[in-house]
């Protein structure tokens, strides 16, 4: 086979690899064996090695993974990647909803609603066809440069029937079976779990190394084209229409909505439906369907006011409250901490939380011993509501705040509601002192985590 044979094959195994990769990674089906597809991709790989000037940098090949990277870029986003506004309820949401008619003076307004995949947020840039970019959200204003990750995903076009730029947002995220086939392979290997599919995406695709990435089975959904208008769509739903016939994975849970009773039923239906989805949500997102309308309504300095996040009640279980033990933090105050029996609670297994201080005890009427209702605030932080009074059998017990630091023994003081440990010496507050000045937020030290810190001042490596 000559150069110019090898060029068509290639053109022609390229076009053929694509197609099936999108059938079987965006339709959920499959035109060819998986024998077949790996016979066509070892086909690839070999001409590509044989004619390296044939491999384009979105060959169906890179999917696999390539060279691992010393560090990513920073890409400045060409226009921000803003948070969403929140509403927890059915008023809030009303609110919300009225706000938008009386803004745009309009008695109707029509809405898109989609489910929030709990992920990664992600930009991709496209040109000429082919993707050049794939970009983090990082703080909104500058993201990192993940290409190589992203184009380990196999429901991620590579290469597109569109020449015009333009500029797509989305989710990538891991499905919850693939977070279980993932944790068996790391359980028979001796390896830590992970916690939840979040933080399972979110490791590989800042992971150096893009074969991370593809081994962990990512997926993404797509809901947002940033120049819709200059590619002459002024519908939301219609730009999701459009990134459906470019091969993109948009999600199939959207609905268009009239007003806000259409509003108020998405958002029950999708309560009860959430937990049999193969992915985490975290709420619904409601949108104006008219993109020209989106300048008359305009942003706040961190969200537009065109969309809102509705936010689910967080998950309620219940536990065993084991122990209270303190913590001492730099400054000296002193924080009781819940022990807990392990439970799951919102994708991640809890064990630990913060109690405030004594008067958020005594105020909850916690008992060492109690059964306790947990949930996550924002579902992120663990918070111990209260306890589950009807399920006492006499066996707790109270908890009394000590006198003394339980760390240095020094005396404690009480000033308005909070305690503090006032000795200067307290290994404890040494320790949370230097953890604070090595952190991100002081001077960076990044080989300086707690766990350094804790173990060279046990040493005597570290004073003070």
């Amino acid at each position: 086979m000559n150069v110019i044979e090898a060029s068509k094959r290639v053109e022609e195994l390229t076009k053929l690899l694509d197609r099936y990769n999108y059938e079987y990674y965006v339709l959920n089906q499959s035109s060819v064996s998986d024998a077949e597809f790996d016979r066509l991709m070892n086909e690839l790989k070999m001409l590509e090695n044989e004619y390296p000037q044939l491999k384009s940098k979105n060959s169906p090949t890179v999917r696999v993974g390539g060279q691992a990277q010393s560090e990513f870029k920073k890409i400045p986003h060409k226009r921000l990647m803003l948070s969403l506004g929140n509403v927890y309820n059915e008023d809030e949401m009303s609110a919300w909803e009225r706000k938008v008619r009386l803004s745009l003076n309009k008695p109707q307004v029509d809405y898109v609603g989609e489910v929030k995949i709990d992920g990664l947020g992600m930009s991709l840039i496209y040109e000429g066809g082919e993707l050049q970019y794939a970009v983090t959200r990082g703080d909104g204003v500058m993201g990192e440069d993940v290409t190589a990750n992203v184009k380990t995903i196999g429901s991620i076009p590579l290469r597109v029937n569109e020449r015009r730029s333009f500029e797509v947002r989305g989710e990538v995220y891991m499905p919850k079976s693939s977070l279980e086939n993932c944790n068996r392979e790391r359980r028979l290997a001796g390896e830590p779990e992970f916690a939840n599919c979040r933080n399972a995406a979110a490791g590989a695709i800042r992971n150096l190394d893009p074969k991370v990435a593809a081994s962990r089975k990512l997926d993404a959904f797509w809901y947002y084209l940033v120049n819709a208008r200059e590619l002459g769509i002024h519908k939301h739903h219609e730009a999701l229409s459009f990134l459906d016939s470019l091969g993109f994975r948009t999600n199939r849970e959207r609905r268009l909505l009239h007003n806000i009773d259409d509003i108020l039923v998405y958002m029950g239906d999708y309560a009860k439906k959430r937990p049999s989805l193969d992915y985490d949500i975290d709420g619904l997102v409601i949108k104006v369907d008219n993109i020209d309308d989106y300048d008359v309504l305009g942003y706040t300095a961190k969200e537009p006011k065109w969309a809102i996040a509705y936010k689910f009640p967080p998950e309620e279980v219940t536990t065993k409250l084991l122990d209270i033990v303190l913590t001492i933090g730099r400054t000296g105050r002193v924080t009781p901490n819940a022990i807990l029996e392990p439970v799951r609670v919102a994708g991640s297994t809890v064990q630990r939380a913060t109690l405030n201080n004594e008067d958020f005890i005594e105020e909850k009427g916690l008992m060492i011993g109690d059964i306790v209702s947990l949930h996550k605030a924002a579902d992120v932080i663990p918070e111990v509501t209260g306890p589950v009074i009807s399920r006492r059998d006499g066996s707790e017990r109270p908890w009394v705040m000590p006198l003394n630091c339980p760390v240095c023994g020094h005396p404690l003081s009480k000033v308005k509601g909070l305690h503090y440990c006032l000795n200067p010496d307290c290994d404890s507050r040494k320790i949370e002192g230097m953890i604070h000045f090595a952190s991100r937020n002081a001077m960076d030290i990044d080989t300086m985590g707690p766990n350094v810190v804790e173990e060279f001042f046990a040493e005597g490596f570290l004073h003070d």
